[in-house]
């Protein structure tokens, strides 16, 4: 299993309307692309930074997803929120518990 990490520094927070796209409509969009897409979640630390952690089968599925589906879809939807640069962090899932 893989996993990449996203930290956004954001300008002004994410509204309740682009969480739900980003569930029903980016989510959705992502499995039906790749199987291999396994879930993700997205964290309010505050109204400033969130972050996201998507987990995936295989490198592969994970490069697929971001490259096909995440980028364009970020690019378009989340990109105006943002208020500094995003941090990403990609590897292999060592250890976990629970689902």
């Amino acid at each position: 299993m893989f996993t990449i990490v996203t930290k956004l520094k954001l300008a002004k927070p994410l509204d309740a309307e682009l969480l739900r796209r980003i569930e029903q409509e980016f989510f959705v969009r992502a499995k039906e692309h790749n199987q291999g897409f396994l879930g993700a979640q997205v964290v309010r630390v505050s109204e400033t930074e969130c972050i996201s952690n998507s987990f995936f089968a295989t490198q592969e599925a994970l490069d697929d997803v971001s490259s096909k589906i995440a980028g364009p879809w970020f690019a378009e939807n989340v990109r105006p929120y943002l208020g500094g640069p995003v941090e990403r962090s990609v590897g292999e899932v060592v250890a976990r518990f629970g689902t």
